[in-house]
């Protein structure tokens, strides 16, 4: 039923999940911390992702190489990419962070082109500069208000975009050396990697007293606060990469990768709502930039 379904659909879909979630995992990440944050949501992505996969009772046997490829990319892309994205998220707010993923297009149409041999246009390096321009409003926009240019939120955001392409470049080699792997398996593998990571930074690359503890802050919570961050964990996580990576799985990298930058006017629109506030005219500016960039960027479909 689902099977006709064009994959632009599916990566709409998972962008609408990310957006809203996005707006509660900035919440939490000032609230607590964005590593504590990141690794709460890879634990219940974990648990909802093997539940599925029990509950479909569908499993195709991943090789060797599929293993190795899944769980890289969730050590690189889910935790350790999401932790830069979330300290930029705390930086910089929602919206603003999801404008830097304006640029993960670029890099994985490259990636694309030359792993997996799809067409990548020239007419790209065009987009890029569309949302240089929107990195440089945002940046503005902290200057005139702080003083500061906010570099190292965009610097923390560079990493993370280019992370996560990383770990979808990996992901899509896992679904092409292993035909017939669902979305699900893929995911509850990548969060197999996510988990393995944060016992590695949390135990090895922590000071004992920096080390990342869930009882105590999750008991801190009231209970509309724990609902929630555990919406938003499935939202953001669950539900939006169950969705993008059955897009990733069925379609062209730059061009999937091309809706889910859409996101930044969803959690925009979201941040907005939810805080009661309009939002200014740098960001109305910022936009622009970036619906031409992505007005470029969809024309490689």
């Amino acid at each position: 039923m689902f099977g006709n379904i064009p994959p632009l659909f599916y990566a709409l879909g998972a962008t609408l999940c990310f957006a809203y979630s996005s707006t509660i995992f900035t919440e939490f990440a000032r609230k607590i911390t964005p590593f504590w944050m990141n690794s709460f949501k890879a634990f219940v992505a974990l648990a909802a992702f093997w539940i599925t996969i029990a509950l479909a009772n569908i499993w195709v046997t991943p090789n060797i190489h599929t293993l190795i490829a899944l769980i890289s990319s969730g050590c690189i892309g889910l935790m350790i990419g999401d932790i830069f994205m979330l300290h930029a998220m705390k930086d910089l707010g929602a919206s603003r962070m999801l404008m830097i993923f304006g640029l993960q297009p670029f890099f994985l149409g490259i990636g694309g082109y030359f792993l997996f041999h799809q067409s990548f246009s020239l007419l790209n390096l065009v987009g890029v500069v569309f949302m240089l321009c929107c990195l440089y409003t945002i940046s503005l926009e902290s200057y005139k208000k702080s003083g500061s240019w906010q570099l190292r939120g965009m610097f923390l955001g560079l990493i993370a975009i280019l992370l996560d392409a990383v770990g979808i470049l990996m992901t899509k080699y896992g679904f092409e050396v292993t035909p017939g792997i669902t979305s699900a398996q893929v995911n509850g593998i990548r969060c197999i990697g996510a988990v393995a990571g944060f016992f590695i930074i949390n135990y090895f690359y922590y000071p004992k007293s920096e080390q990342a503890h869930f009882k105590p802050e999750w008991s801190k919570l009231n209970k509309n606060d724990k609902i929630k961050i555990v919406i938003g964990s499935l939202g953001g996580t669950y539900f939006s990469l169950m969705l993008y990576l059955v897009a990733v799985s069925r379609g062209q990298l730059s061009v999937v990768s091309s809706v889910s930058v859409t996101g930044p006017m969803f959690a925009g629109i979201f941040e907005c709502v939810r805080y009661k506030k309009w939002p200014t005219l740098y960001l109305l500016v910022a936009f622009i930039f970036f619906i031409g960039g992505f007005l470029i960027f969809s024309r490689q479909a």
